[in-house]
């Protein structure tokens, strides 16, 4: 007996001793970036390794349930049915009696947000039995980007999280296999918390705040501490940039990623000599506490400080791989008529990488992952398990049509206009989420699809209807007629919203006809006002309800006001200071809805054009 349990034993040691050794060995092996600690580099070494396992597995299980899409589907309703049953909102809709998704679809009702918010302010409030079945736990509350109005907070829950973020992050294998680093720059959180306590911030910086996923990354946990977009973005630019060894760039949206490259061009010396001196400059408008933290993790590098000085010097394009020669991937959500802009902006700095835009989320939920290739036209295809998803017909200004009821995914029709209807594990039932996508292809037998637009970014001042993607399209066909001049950004508001319009100072003063008011953000010297005219004539082309009502004069000419260069990042900063929007997950809307929208922009206009 003695011998059994000795054979045993050793039997056990060895394979423990074994497999430490070949972990030792493929962590030798791996290429790796040198700025780790030991903690941080096994903690980074096993997260990589899991989520690779992960991977097999969950796309392994993916796949079967493309087999039986609709089955799958079914499966995650009734199961999430019976999750949260016993509760409040459960037993007023009365998800126990739905035994189908037949039943699901016929008895409950299509939803938006205000359907939910005096339940989800119960939750907040602790309790929880108002939204969701016993045993389960809040963690957090999303706080939506609030590009349409109001950021809304979607209650997540430990199940919901590892649903939806773990499977899909593993089922797309995004990690890189090996241990060098990703560049991320965010803007450090300020959190909000529920009465209960529960953190309150968007999707993205609750994903910073787990040390397993903080650590993959170029910015350290502990050097996240500053507010401020323009101070975030240098420190953050100088971990990142310190760093030859990295091999990714995740920059969340590509308006963020613009944004950042924008930044670099214009403020590189300062970063170079911050890199070449291991310190902070004493310029850089930061507290004496806050320069002690980054300094602590900075050391002097003459040798990289002047292989990128030299690479600047030979201008921009095509910089990110020169800096960085093991850069492999460029991640950032590029999909939709108002990222347009700034995907063209990026292509330059890229030299041949191009932007992957991997999953098509929000704070509501992950609604697919992309199949094409980088550079390529996304196409978002479905996880059968993760959410279920309904399409709602809608016109080409994202109006739902009349009589139109949400459609199976087995139901849509090639290159038609739907707004998403998501079923998520969190307590969401058939919630219209606002964004209106374009079927494109299929994946497995199952539709996949392109984000376009936002459901209510568009110009509506006499009944013409024109669509954000119909806007932004012939700006930028007019501003690329303008060979000294480049297009930053831009916005637009509906003329009731210009305080001019009241003071007498435009044609929709004295009873004229109502007008759209266009802000401009542009490279280059002063604009003569027969180029403002060009925006009018190209959208009266490509339009021709917009071109009708203006040749009766029912809508006047286009008031075009340039502000000065750096607005749109103000503008952003007085979000981020004003709103729980994080800079992070900010889109610019691109029709603004409210008078004190309007007056920042025209209070940062050149004098000729307020």
């Amino acid at each position: 007996m003695e011998r059994w349990w000795t054979t045993l034993l050793w039997s056990v040691l060895s394979g423990v001793a074994g497999l430490l050794v070949a972990v030792a060995v493929d962590l030798a092996l791996l290429p790796r970036s040198k700025f780790y600690t030991w903690r941080s580099l096994i903690l980074t070494y096993l997260v990589r390794r899991a989520f690779h396992l992960m991977s097999l597995f969950k796309w392994r299980k993916a796949s079967a349930g493309y087999a039986s899409f609709s089955s799958a589907q079914e499966k995650f309703v009734l199961k999430t049915l019976k999750r949260h049953a016993d509760s409040d909102y459960g037993r007023a809709y009365r998800l126990s009696d739905m035994h189908s998704l037949e039943d699901f679809r016929r008895m409950h009702p299509v939803t938006e947000y205000s359907h939910y918010k005096p339940y989800i302010d119960r939750v907040m409030e602790g309790d929880l039995r108002a939204l969701f079945g016993p045993g389960e736990e809040v963690i957090a509350f999303y706080c939506s980007s609030g590009t349409t109005g109001v950021s809304k907070h979607i209650p997540m829950t430990k199940c919901g999280l590892f649903e939806q973020y773990v499977a899909m992050l593993g089922a797309i294998c995004y990690f890189p296999s090996n241990l060098r680093k990703i560049v991320f720059l965010p803007v450090a959180p300020r959190w909000r918390y529920s009465p209960s306590g529960v953190k309150i911030g968007a999707g993205s910086a609750h994903a910073q705040s787990s040390t397993g996923i903080a650590c993959q990354y170029t910015m350290l946990p502990e050097a996240n501490i500053f507010t401020t977009a323009s101070k975030a973005l240098h420190v953050g630019l100088v971990l990142a940039l310190r760093d030859v060894q990295v091999c990714m760039w995740d920059a969340g949206f590509v308006f963020s990623l613009w944004n950042q490259l924008h930044f670099l061009e214009n403020n590189w010396p300062s970063i170079v000599e911050d890199i070449r001196c291991g310190r902070l400059s004493p310029d850089l408008d930061v507290t004496e506490k806050e320069r002690k933290t980054i300094n602590s993790f900075l050391s002097s590098d003459p040798e990289r400080a002047a292989q990128l000085q030299r690479e600047f010097e030979r201008g921009f394009d095509g910089i990110v791989p020169r800096m960085f020669p093991h850069m492999k991937k460029v991640m950032a959500l590029c999909s939709g008529s108002s990222m347009d802009v700034y995907s063209e902006r990026c292509k330059p700095y890229l030299g041949k990488l191009s932007i992957t835009s991997a999953i098509y989320g929000a704070s509501e939920g992950i609604v697919g992952f992309n199949i094409k290739n980088p550079g390529e036209q996304p196409a978002y295809a479905m996880l059968p398990r993760i959410n279920f998803v309904e399409f709602l017909p809608v016109d080409e200004y994202g109006e739902v049509e009349e009589g139109a009821t949400p459609l199976l995914a087995s139901e849509v029709k090639m290159d038609q206009l739907y707004e998403v209807v998501l079923t998520n594990a969190t307590g969401l039932y058939r919630y219209r989420m606002g964004d209106v996508v374009r079927v494109v292809g299929s994946y497995h037998g199952t539709p996949t699809v392109d984000f376009q637009f936002r459901a209510k970014q568009m110009l509506n001042v006499h009944m013409e209807k024109v669509s954000e993607a119909a806007f932004t399209g012939a700006l930028r066909r007019a501003v690329d007629g303008w060979p000294d001049h480049q297009l930053v950004d831009f916005t637009t508001a509906e003329s009731v919203l210009d305080p001019a319009a009241a003071g007498g100072q435009s044609a929709d003063s004295a009873g004229s006809p109502p007008y759209y008011l266009v802000l401009l953000e542009l490279s280059g010297s002063s604009l003569p006002s027969q180029r403002t005219d060009d925006i009018d004539a190209t959208l009266q082309q490509e339009h021709f309800v917009y071109r009708s009502f203006r040749v009766k004069s029912s809508i006047g000419p286009m008031r075009v006001v340039r502000v000065r260069p750096g607005t749109f990042a103000a503008y952003r900063q007085h979000v981020f200071d004003t709103t729980q929007t994080t800079l992070n997950q900010f889109k610019q809307p691109r029709v603004l809805r409210t008078e004190e929208q309007v007056k920042f922009f025209l209070g940062r206009a050149f004098p000729t054009e307020k």
